[in-house]
């Protein structure tokens, strides 16, 4: 009976492990691969985040990444300040969070070498690209308010495309969105992107470009520091936009488009607003100065309404006033059209 009781314990062979269970086998597999144990890695420090219990970063080479996790404890007793850019050599244990199913390195000893190649080539790029003049203000466009037709070029598998989509037509349905799908992480994403733009620009009539994707690693997004998409932004004749989501960074791309917005939602958002909504706030200003104006002429007028001349001469400011309110409203309805 009890041989039975425990048979029964064990699944059969060929039985699905729930993540759980795989999960800790993963966790044994780390936890006793002694090279594994004090291991030396080098990269440049990515995407910084200070907790109150932990410091947690990304060490990348430019092509792969690794997420890392330094307790405070241990933190605060080195001495060194942890920034993106930064070029380090980490030694510490490999570690597998169970319940979240990550791997991450947990260093004991953080070794700053210097700047990271990423960073400084970042930077020897936008340090080029202002010597250019492809940050001046004064070569930029300025985006139309209410454009009738938008070109996107972002990933049709992404975030941003429904996003953008969904900002435009909940606000105004009747803005036409052409989007060209592109390449926005990876190798192929700068010429990708740009050659969308390029696109766009030459071969679709469309009133305003918005080039962007949602969030990610800086790995994720360095298609847009990248000369390649900052110069089919300088070069296109319609106004562009970027629209990188989730960072407070701004990247080359930004600075040399004609507008940036922090998220494709936002962009969506700015160039769809309701028509309705900015006539109201153009025309109500104006009722009240006419409104105003018509009171005084008739205060003025007050003491002469029983002389025949005073009441023509009020009805000619009456008429006046009405016609300048047509005429205001139709240049206001022109413009926004």
């Amino acid at each position: 009976m009890g041989e039975r009781a425990e048979t029964e314990d064990v699944p059969p062979k060929d039985s699905p492990l729930t993540v759980g269970q795989l999960n800790d086998r993963i966790d044994e597999v780390v936890d006793s691969a002694t090279d594994l144990h004090g291991v030396r890695c080098v990269g440049e420090v990515v995407g910084t985040s200070e907790r109150d219990t932990a410091v947690y970063f990304t060490l990348t080479d430019g092509e792969h990444d690794l997420p890392c996790v330094v307790w405070q404890s241990r933190y605060r007793n080195m001495d060194l300040d942890l920034e993106d850019g930064m070029e380090v050599v980490l030694e510490g244990n490999v570690d597998f969070w169970v319940d979240g199913g990550e791997i991450s390195l947990k260093p004991w000893e953080i070794t700053a070498v210097g700047e990271g190649d990423q960073a400084a080539a970042v930077a020897r790029l936008e340090n080029e690209l202002e010597q250019r003049g492809w940050f001046n203000d004064d070569r930029k466009q300025t985006p139309p308010r209410f454009p009738e037709r938008i070109g996107v070029v972002t990933s049709l598998q992404g975030d941003a495309r429904d996003d953008l989509q969904t900002a435009i037509h909940g606000q105004d349905p009747t803005v036409d969105i052409l989007v060209k799908d592109a390449s926005v992480q990876g190798d192929r994403a700068p010429r990708s992107i740009a050659n969308g733009i390029h696109h766009l620009d030459r071969h679709e009539d469309v009133d305003l470009i918005i080039a962007g994707r949602g969030g990610g690693s800086d790995t994720d997004l360095k298609a847009f520091n990248t000369e390649a998409v900052a110069e089919a932004l300088f070069t296109a004749s319609t106004p562009t936009v970027t629209a990188v989501g989730h960072t407070d960074d701004r990247f080359i791309a930004d600075k040399v488009a004609d507008m940036a917005a922090i998220t494709p939602t936002r962009a969506g958002e700015y160039f769809a607003g309701s028509r309705a909504e900015f006539v109201d706030a153009k025309v109500e200003p104006l009722e009240r100065e006419l409104e105003d104006a018509y009171q005084t002429f008739e205060q003025e007028y007050e003491h002469d309404r029983e002389l025949a001349a005073g009441e023509r001469k009020l009805t000619y400011y009456k008429v006046a006033v009405v016609v300048l309110v047509l005429l205001l409203l139709a240049v206001i309805l022109w413009q926004v059209v």
